[in-house]
């Protein structure tokens, strides 16, 4: 597949699961009844397991993809920035 599918498809699944793993986290710590119950801990460890899968994919995606060490340098580059910038979009859409 082309690095650039595989860059959008990692940056929406990214940000689609960071986003719902904070709102779920941000909802069950306003639950005024108890705290912290389980649907907090599923949000933590969720968030926890499923950034690193992610990124552990990532991670064996570039290894795999070339074997020049200048081209892997620009595909970790990419995809850390495509991170942040995941992230970052998966909290500014709380504020929209």
């Amino acid at each position: 597949m082309n690095k650039w599918i595989i860059a959008i498809i990692y940056c929406s699944l990214l940000t689609t699961f960071c986003y719902l793993s904070i709102k779920t986290v941000l909802l069950s710590a306003t639950n005024h009844t108890s705290f912290p119950n389980p649907q907090f801990f599923v949000g933590i460890f969720g968030l926890t397991f499923g950034v690193w899968i992610l990124a552990f994919g990532i991670r064996k995606y570039i290894s795999f993809a070339t074997e020049n060490k200048q081209e892997r340098r620009k595909l970790k580059t990419m995809f850390s920035i495509i991170s942040v910038v995941s992230c970052y979009a998966a909290t500014m859409l709380f504020f929209i």
